[in-house]
C-alpha cells in the first residue's frame, strides 16, 4: 500500500481521498494492535527501572542475621554491615530494553494518531472539494484545494505514516533481543536469527527496486535507498571521470564514466516512479502482446468481450504496435476463435438480449474477422448452415462476408460460402444493390438478365435454387464429404426452396427441369450407390417445387400425384421421380439435349454473360457443361453409358 500512496501527485480524484481514509483507517487498526502487544511488555520490563520492596526487606533482614551471629560468635571480629540499603542503580541491559520498547510504544502510538488525521483530512477534502453549486464554482474550489495539497506535500505525511510504523517494529525487536540475552542464551539465539533473517529479508525488498524496476516489493525506505545509491554512483563516476581527466587521459574510458554519471544523475533527477516508466516505454513491443492477451484471458463477462472484439479494428491499424496481425492475432487464433465463436452462440441463442444488441455484437464479430482473417470464418458459417445460427441468413451483410472468408485454394470453403449466399439470396427481401451484385456474382448472370428474373414472380429464386442444387452435387461428386451432405447440403436445399414456382419465367423453368432430369439419370445408375443416393436425397428435396411447376401440364409422365408420400414403403422411384419431358420444359429430349441442356437456339431465351465473383466457378466451360461432364466422369464405363445412352431411359 505504501507504493501507492501517490495515488494522484495532484490529489484531485474524489476516489484517491476515499482510498487515503480507507487506508488511514486499516493503519490505525494495525497500529493499535501493535501498541497493545508492546505495552504488554512494557509492563513486565518497567519494574527493573525501579527499586524493588522485595530487595529492601532482603537487606533489613540480612543484617538482622548479621547481628544475631556476632552475638553469638563473642571474640570475632566482624565487619560493620551498613545501617542503610544502597543506592538502586538499574541494570544497562534494564534501561535499554526500556528505552527501546517505550520508544516503539510512543511511535506506533504516533503512527495511530497520524493516522486519524489523515483520515479526518480526507474526509474534510471530500466535504469541501464538493459543494452544492455551479460546475464552475466547484471546479475552481476543488483547484484552490488540490493547490493546498501540493504546496504542503500532503503525500509525505502519507509516506510517514509506515516509516514511522516499520521503525518501531524494528525498536521492539531490538529491545526483545536486549531482554532475552540477560534471560535465557537458547531464547535469545532463536529469536536472534529469526530477528536477523527478517532484517535481511527487508533490506533486500528495500534495495530491491533499484535493481529490478519492475518489483513490486517495496518498504518506505526504498526511496530513499533510490537517492542514496544513485548520489552515491554519481558522485563516484564523477570522481573516476576527474581522476581519468587529471592522471591518464583516454578519451573513450573518460566518455564511457561521463556517460555513466550523466545517466545516474538522470535518474537521481527524475526519481524511482519516473525512472521505471521510462524503462517501461523503452521496452520492445512484446510487453504490450503480452498484457494483451493477459487482458483477454481475464475476460468473462459478454459485455468485457464485446468492447475487446470492437477494439480489434483499430488496434490492427495502431501503429504502436508493430505488425500486430502477425505478431498477437496469428499465434493465438485458436484462442480467440473459441471466443468469438462461444460468444456468437451465447449471442444469438439468449432470449433476454434485444435484437438491436444482437445485431451490434454480429457486426463487431463480423467486422472483427475481417479485419484479423481468424479461422473462426469458416466455423462461423458451418454453424450458420447446420442452423444453430439460421437468423446470419437474413442480412446480405453476412452474404458478403462469406464472400471475402472464403479460400480460393480451399474447394471447402468456396463451397461453404455459395452455401451461405444462397441461404441469404432466399431470405433477404430487400433487394438493395448490394443484393443485385451477390446474386449477379452467385448466378452468374447479367444484370439485365437478374432485372428479368425479379420481374417475374419468384424466378430469381428457382435460378437460385437450381444453381446451388447443382453446386451441390458436383461438389460431392468431386469432393465426397458425405457426411456434410446429409445436414448442410440436404439443409441448404431444402431451405432455398421454400417458394412458389408458378409463376416464373419459362427458361428458368427449363434449367429447373433440364437439372431434375439429369438427377434422375444419375439416380438409375445403381453401380455406385453412394451418388445414387445422393440424387435420391436431392431429388426428395425439391421434389415439391418439380410437383408445383407440372401440376397443371398435360403430360402424364412428368406429373407426381403430390397424394404420394415419397417416404412410404414399397413404391417404385420411377414413379417418385420421372423425367421430365413436358415441351414447354424441355423443347427435344435427346442424348444431346442431357449433355448440353442450353443449346445455341436456347441463347436468345438466357443470356449468358460471364461475371467475375469473388467466390471462383469451378471451371470455364458452362455450368451444365461441367455438371454433365462430372456425372459421367465419376460413373463407372457401365454408367456412364447408362446415362449418354436414350436406350435406357424407361418405357412409360
Amino acid at each position: 500500500m505504501e507504493s501507492r500512496c501517490r495515488w494522484n501527485p495532484r490529489f484531485r480524484e474524489c476516489p484517491s481521498s476515499w482510498t487515503l481514509s480507507v487506508y488511514a483507517s486499516t493503519r490505525n487498526v494495525q497500529t493499535g494492535l501493535f501498541s497493545a502487544a508492546v505495552a504488554t511488555f512494557i509492563g513486565v520490563s518497567i519494574q527493573d527501572l525501579k527499586p524493588n520492596s522485595q530487595d529492601i526487606s532482603a537487606f533489613y533482614l540480612a543484617n538482622i542475621y548479621q547481628v544475631l551471629a556476632d552475638v553469638n560468635r563473642s571474640g570475632i571480629f566482624l565487619p560493620p554491615t551498613p545501617s542503610v540499603p544502597p543506592q538502586f542503580v538499574p541494570p544497562t541491559s534494564a534501561i535499554w530494553v526500556n528505552c527501546l520498547w517505550l520508544l516503539s510504544l510512543v511511535m506506533s502510538l504516533t503512527c495511530a494518531l497520524l493516522a486519524t488525521l489523515l483520515q479526518q483530512w480526507a474526509r474534510r477534502y471530500l466535504w469541501v472539494t464538493q459543494p452544492r453549486c455551479s460546475p464552475h464554482r466547484r471546479s475552481r474550489i476543488r483547484s484552490f484545494f488540490a493547490e493546498g495539497v501540493d504546496k504542503l506535500h500532503l503525500p509525505w505525511a502519507v509516506e510517514i505514516l509506515p516509516t514511522l510504523l516499520h521503525s518501531s517494529l524494528f525498536l521492539f525487536f531490538s529491545g526483545l533481543a536486549v531482554f532475552l540475552f540477560n534471560i535465557h542464551h537458547t531464547v535469545f539465539s532463536i529469536v536472534l536469527w529469526w530477528v536477523g533473517l527478517l532484517t535481511g529479508a527487508y533490506i533486500f525488498v528495500t534495495f530491491m527496486p533499484i535493481f529490478r524496476q519492475d518489483s513490486p516489493y517495496y518498504t518506505p525506505l526504498s526511496l530513499s535507498a533510490w537517492f542514496l545509491a544513485n548520489s552515491f554512483l554519481y558522485a563516484l563516476f564523477k570522481f573516476l571521470s576527474w581522476l581519468q581527466v587529471v592522471y591518464h587521459y583516454n578519451y573513450d574510458t573518460w566518455r564511457h564514466l561521463g556517460d555513466l554519471k550523466f545517466r545516474y544523475l538522470r535518474r537521481l533527477l527524475k526519481g524511482l516512479v519516473r525512472a521505471a516508466e521510462e524503462t517501461a516505454h523503452g521496452l520492445g513491443s512484446g510487453i504490450d502482446k503480452r498484457a494483451l492477451l493477459w487482458m483477454f484471458e481475464s475476460l468473462d463477462e459478454d459485455h468485457e468481450l464485446e468492447h475487446f472484439f470492437a477494439a480489434i479494428p483499430g488496434f490492427c491499424g495502431s501503429e504502436v504496435v508493430v505488425d500486430p496481425i502477425d505478431a498477437f492475432i496469428k499465434p493465438n487464433d485458436k484462442m480467440f476463435s473459441a471466443a468469438l465463436i462461444g460468444f456468437m452462440g451465447r449471442t444469438l441463442s439468449s432470449n433476454l438480449i434485444s435484437e438491436s444488441v444482437k445485431q451490434r455484437r454480429i457486426i463487431i464479430c463480423r467486422t472483427a474477422v475481417d479485419v484479423t482473417s481468424l479461422s473462426a470464418s469458416q466455423q462461423i458459417l458451418e454453424r450458420a448452415l447446420l442452423g444453430p445460427w439460421d437468423e446470419l441468413f437474413y442480412s446480405i451483410d453476412f452474404g458478403l462476408a462469406a464472400k471475402r472468408w472464403c479460400n480460393d485454394s480451399n474447394p471447402r470453403d468456396i463451397f461453404h460460402a455459395k452455401c451461405v449466399i444462397a441461404h441469404v439470396l432466399s431470405r433477404v427481401r430487400e433487394r438493395d444493390e448490394r443484393w443485385l451484385s451477390l446474386a449477379i456474382d452467385q448466378l452468374g448472370v447479367s444484370k439485365s438478365v437478374l432485372q428479368r428474373f425479379l420481374a417475374r414472380g419468384d424466378s430469381v429464386l428457382l435460378a437460385n435454387l437450381t444453381s446451388i442444387t447443382r453446386e451441390i452435387f458436383l461438389f460431392h461428386l468431386e469432393h465426397g464429404d458425405w457426411p456434410s451432405f446429409h445436414g448442410k447440403s440436404l439443409r441448404t436445399i431444402e431451405q432455398t426452396s421454400r417458394f412458389d414456382p408458378q409463376p416464373t419465367l419459362p427458361e428458368v423453368q427449363r434449367r429447373f427441369c433440364d437439372l431434375w432430369n439429369q438427377l434422375v439419370l444419375t439416380a438409375r445408375n445403381r453401380s455406385d450407390l453412394q451418388i445414387r443416393f445422393t440424387a435420391f436425397g436431392m431429388l426428395n428435396r425439391i421434389r415439391r417445387i418439380y410437383i408445383g411447376l407440372h401440376h397443371s401440364t398435360d403430360d402424364t409422365r412428368a406429373t407426381i400425384s403430390t397424394s404420394i408420400d415419397a417416404d412410404a414403403p414399397g413404391l417404385n422411384w420411377e414413379s417418385l421421380y420421372p423425367l421430365c419431358d413436358a415441351h414447354s420444359h424441355v423443347p427435344t429430349l435427346t442424348p444431346m439435349d442431357l449433355t448440353n441442356p442450353f443449346p445455341d437456339s436456347a441463347a436468345d431465351d438466357i443470356p449468358d454473360t460471364p461475371v467475375t465473383s469473388p467466390v471462383p466457378t469451378r471451371a470455364s466451360q458452362p455450368a451444365h457443361l461441367t455438371f454433365a461432364t462430372a456425372i459421367i466422369s465419376h460413373s463407372p464405363p457401365a454408367a456412364a453409358a447408362s446415362i449418354s445412352s436414350p436406350s435406357v431411359l424407361p418405357h412409360t
